[in-house]
């Protein structure tokens, strides 16, 4: 099920529990998580497979966090965090649930039209849009890598932003964890587009930054905030590398769009093909500087690797710098276009999640051409013609 094939419980011997919760996983990736709750929640309860009932518990927080139901994701947590005090669980959702319990639903108010903002590249070379928060503008990462928005300390503080409680948790980012503090938003304005109550992170400043490319550079760009996968899976999103521009629309739900190759497992994932035709699962990261392949690719796609010095890699937490394995090229299929990708890094990031993923599609995946990011009809997509115009 970690190799998100749902088919498998199907066509080979499995248990009733197994069975039911392959059908949860195949409801999840089909983009009702609503449903896919019920029978996770049971499962979760009831099943006689203690792994069934542990795998149950992690998609169904994804389930819960997916859809904004922080309360009843806090109040299935009240017994786990009442024995489970540890520091190594300050980044678990439960603990930011607990706080974004009494936080009002989020609200989102799109006008008549679309969208069109100027795209703005940071010194990363990741993109960014003009946003409003609580009335200041700000330059605001578009971050399908984090699960949830992120506004720096300084800008909370000049936004009138405050933690909803006492305790500093943490986020878990591709370089490690970082401190981090349970905010709502009570408005952020993307152009025409109003969010309010947005739950969302306070980071420190000092942390919020990250240095351009493998320049060996003293000044580091300072980044205000991001918007996270929470809210960008809630917009129709085009991202215009080309003519510089970002298209925003409300999302319309186009029943028939065949195959799903866009889904939310606990984290964002877009399936693609090798060249050997194998089905891999790669993470969505706009805010990863580059796409990089994981371990598990390398056997399924049956590709060489060579050792190589690494020059940097990370994100708003940090940069590292390693000597590291390559494989010499690699082309993707993704919906009927060709990515070729030269150099492509292996590498283990230090967070972890429910999916055994094959990589990493970082923003240079899409730099001569057109993302597509469509949550609601599970279409992720790389165009190579411009996008249409008001």
């Amino acid at each position: 099920m970690t190799s998100l094939d749902p088919d498998y419980a199907m066509n080979h011997p499995t248990s009733a529990d197994e069975k039911h919760f392959a059908g949860a996983l195949r409801t999840m990736m089909s983009g009702d998580a609503d449903e896919a709750e019920l029978v996770l929640d049971s499962l979760s309860r009831h099943a006689g497979d203690s792994i069934v009932r542990s795998a149950s518990r992690i998609l169904l927080t994804a389930a819960l966090q997916y859809q904004n139901k922080w309360r009843e994701l806090a109040e299935m947590s009240i017994p786990r965090l009442s024995t489970d005090t540890t520091d190594a669980d300050r980044a678990g959702v439960e603990r930011w649930a607990n706080a974004f319990k009494n936080v009002g639903r989020r609200e989102i108010d799109f006008p008549a039209s679309p969208v069109v903002l100027p795209l703005i590249l940071s010194a990363a070379g990741t993109p960014m849009v003009v946003v409003t928060i609580n009335g200041k503008p700000k330059q605001f990462w578009l971050d399908t890598g984090s699960s949830m928005s992120i506004v720096s300390s300084n800008v909370a503080a000049e936004s009138g932003i405050t933690a909803l409680v006492p305790d500093t948790l943490e986020v878990a980012t591709t370089t490690g964890r970082v401190p981090a503090r349970p905010a709502a938003i009570r408005r952020l304005d993307i152009g025409g587009i109003s969010i309010r109550s947005a739950t969302s992170m306070i980071v420190a400043s000092d942390l919020m930054e990250i240095r351009g490319g493998d320049a060996i550079s003293p000044e580091a760009a300072k980044i205000d905030g991001i918007v996270g996968f929470d809210i960008i899976s809630q917009l129709n999103l085009q991202i215009d590398y080309m003519r510089g521009m970002v298209r925003i629309s409300r999302p319309v739900q186009s029943p028939g769009i065949t195959p799903r190759n866009f889904f939310w497992v606990g984290t964002p994932v877009v399936r693609v093909v090798s060249q050997n035709g194998t089905p891999l699962h790669f993470g969505l990261d706009t805010g990863a500087q580059e796409t990089f392949a994981m371990d598990p690719l390398i056997g399924k796609a049956n590709v060489r690797t060579f050792l190589g010095e690494r020059k940097k890699i990370g994100g708003f937490a940090g940069l590292t710098e390693f000597r590291g394995r390559f494989i010499p090229s690699m082309r993707l299929a993704l919906r009927g276009r060709n990515i070729l990708f030269q150099k492509l890094l292996v590498f283990t990031p230090a967070v972890s999640t429910f999916v055994a993923l094959d990589g990493v599609l970082g923003s240079d995946a899409g730099k001569t051409g057109v993302i597509l990011i469509d949550a609601a009809n599970g279409v992720f997509s790389i165009d190579s013609s411009p996008a249409p115009r008001r």
